[in-house]
């Protein structure tokens, strides 16, 4: 525990939490989730002899809880970053790093410019010209972790997630239970939200530590599905099926999603090249396809993936009866999975039940 910070791990709690009463201020509005949504920046560092103020488990909204515990199990923020972990073979700390020496890289280079120019100019325009220059820099760091160079032919091994799952969320843990205990010590009372991120925690080491694919499929989505981290039935249900394992199932993928305004949404997504998926998709006439289909070209552009789609229209509305939505994947029996076809079956349930939940609100 040599390298725990107390005073950042709280400052980080209060963080979240400040960024979410901020963002409940104007008003009472689902927030629609991106999965290329920065990372808050964290707050410098608090004197230990000052009782921190205890975050609220009812104001931390789910997404900044979803950033928060993959923060604590030193998972990326988004997917496709994760997927290049993966693929490379390193770990959180060493990918920031690769980013922060480009980063700064830029940044010389910027700053070269920007003095350049700097003789005659009044300090205001200096000023701005440097601000200017460092959301130069913020934007084409966000442009390179959008872009990340994910290799089509590098398969995600399930068993890989698994285990990191597993080693860092004890490690998360760990360092959540030395936090309450010195938290308490600082006065703060309410523990509930580091109770709550533990219990999240806990319930991630468990399910991975099933060796089982279709379980470690399942909570890789519910990470990643950022209005509901790991808290699968409250509001939203999640079904891994595996059948026969051959080498065509491998490349297929069938996503069944039950809406609450749109029936039945049902979408094939089938490998046709190493990096091109085919989607096929059965839908209610008044799902907005557009909407959908706009949605996957964003995506596949920060994936550096192609992809073509169609839609199937049904003639009349499923009627599920369903309180919730809930979401099905049928993949085969096996330890290995398409970095696409995992990426787009993400996109997939995301963006259809965004939609959905759009409309409930409207």
């Amino acid at each position: 525990m040599a390298d725990l910070n107390l005073g950042k791990m709280i400052s980080k709690f209060v963080n979240y939490q400040t960024l979410n009463m901020q963002k409940q201020a104007p008003q009472n509005q689902t927030a629609q989730s991106s999965s290329f949504t920065p990372a808050p920046q964290t707050p410098a560092q608090s004197s230990s002899a000052t009782p921190m103020p205890a975050p609220q488990q009812s104001q931390m909204a789910g997404a900044d809880q979803s950033a928060y515990v993959k923060d604590m199990m030193k998972l990326p923020k988004n997917l496709n970053e994760l997927v290049f972990m993966m693929q490379k073979n390193i770990t959180l700390a060493q990918l920031n790093q690769r980013f922060a020496q480009s980063n700064m890289r830029s940044m010389s280079q910027t700053q070269a410019q920007i003095l350049a120019q700097l003789q005659g100019l009044s300090l205001t325009e200096a000023q701005n010209m440097i601000l200017n220059g460092n959301k130069a820099i913020l934007s084409q760091m966000q442009t390179n972790l959008r872009n990340l160079a994910i290799s089509s032919n590098a398969m995600i091994n399930l068993a890989d997630i698994s285990a990191m799952i597993q080693a860092n969320g004890k490690d998360a843990i760990a360092k959540l239970i030395t936090t309450m205990a010195s938290t308490a010590k600082l006065g703060v009372q309410d523990l509930s939200q580091l109770k709550e991120t533990a219990k999240l925690i806990n319930a991630s080491v468990a399910a991975a530590s099933q060796n089982d694919s279709a379980q470690t499929m399942k909570l890789l989505m519910l990470l990643y599905l950022p209005w509901l981290p790991l808290q699968e039935g409250v509001g939203f249900d999640l079904e891994i099926e595996t059948g026969a394992g051959s080498d065509e199932s491998d490349s297929i993928l069938i996503i069944t999603i039950t809406t609450l305004n749109y029936g039945n949404i049902v979408a094939t997504l089938i490998l046709e090249t190493s990096n091109s998926v085919h989607v096929n998709i059965e839908c209610d006439k008044e799902f907005p396809k557009d909407e959908l289909l706009l949605r996957i070209e964003t995506d596949e552009k920060h994936y550096s993936m192609q992809s073509s789609v169609t839609f199937e229209t049904n003639s009349q509305k499923t009627n599920t009866n369903s309180e919730k939505p809930e979401a099905k994947i049928n993949m085969s029996n096996t330890n290995e999975v398409n970095p696409y076809l995992l990426l787009m079956a993400h996109t997939i349930i995301r963006h259809v039940i965004e939609i959905d939940k759009k409309k409930t609100g409207a």
